[in-house]
């Protein structure tokens, strides 16, 4: 089997684990015993993971079925939108200290990738590359750090399994970063390695990491809660 094939099934894979993911999720948020903060926490989540799920399906036509630059921009458009609802459910429930200031960068981040990429469409050659790359980046660092270092301060200041699974999600979700990481064009290692068609960092190890972090992620969240 080639890597390609080996890419194709570990996607779908993820994408079916994803939809079974979301709707368990959105199964928990209604539970009758959860107070409004907990649904809109699920919820959050839910639409976070069933929004990603539309960004790879692009990112996945592009890799395997038409590489048209169009596919994977859209892809990265609707993949930072995801993640606002993503940050925006763990700032209004889990960490209230930060003011929304990481779910402001992230629609600022959409917004301005937004203009570039429609400049790029319409007014080639306008936009510096590396601005995007700049916007990319910053968002991903941003986040990238945020995320788990809630999760870890969570397991700081609690005890017994609500520590361990804290930490599990952040483990998790450290992964899963290091996932999409892994599939990036632009300023990840898959750009010195010039993403040939078998390239194993961004065909094999990319959905592999991100099924592994997805699953922590919701093994921790399913305990914790």
């Amino acid at each position: 089997m080639q890597i390609n094939e080996i890419s194709i099934a570990l996607w779908i894979i993820f994408f079916v684990f994803s939809g079974i993911f979301g709707i368990i999720l959105i199964r928990k948020a209604f539970k009758p015993a959860f107070e409004r903060p907990q649904r809109e926490y699920f919820l959050g989540i839910a639409v976070f993971i069933l929004v990603h799920i539309i960004a790879r399906v692009f990112y996945f036509y592009y890799d395997f079925i038409d590489a048209q630059v169009l596919f994977w921009e859209v892809g990265a458009l609707v993949g930072v939108g995801s993640i606002i609802f993503l940050v925006y459910a763990i700032e209004r429930n889990v960490y209230k200290r930060s003011k929304f200031v990481i779910t402001i960068i992230a629609i600022i981040s959409l917004i301005a990738l937004s203009i570039i990429t429609v400049l790029d469409v319409y007014s080639p050659g306008l936009i510096h590359p590396d601005i995007k790359v700049i916007v990319q980046t910053v968002n991903t660092a941003v986040i990238g750090l945020f995320l788990p270092l809630i999760y870890i301060y969570v397991a700081i200041k609690s005890s017994g399994t609500y520590r361990t699974n804290s930490l599990i999600i952040a483990i998790g979700i450290i992964i899963f970063l290091g996932g999409q990481t892994a599939h990036a064009k632009g300023f990840s290692m898959g750009a010195f390695l010039q993403l040939q068609p078998d390239n194993f960092l961004y065909f094999i190890l990319s959905p592999t990491l991100m099924l592994i972090g997805g699953i922590l992620f919701l093994y921790g969240l399913i305990k914790q809660s």
